[in-house]
């Protein structure tokens, strides 16, 4: 058997490790999904979506910590 002829991978790749801007994380908050079960958080879509703007905020400041 001949082994396949696999090119290693490029070591270099673009990652943005930068924290998620306000409307990045906005946009997320519109994108889940209402009428859902809670997660592993038990917090409801709709938990997060009743006060975007704090929500929002409150994320943003949590992100740029981690």
């Amino acid at each position: 058997m001949n082994p396949p002829d696999i090119k290693a991978a490029h070591a270099d790749l673009p990652i943005d490790v930068n924290p998620p801007t306000t409307g990045e994380i906005r946009m997320g908050i519109r994108q889940m999904k209402s009428g859902k079960a809670a997660r592993h958080d038990n917090i409801p879509a709709e938990a997060l979506e009743s006060h975007k703007e704090v929500t929002t905020n409150v994320l943003h400041v949590l992100f740029r910590k981690i």
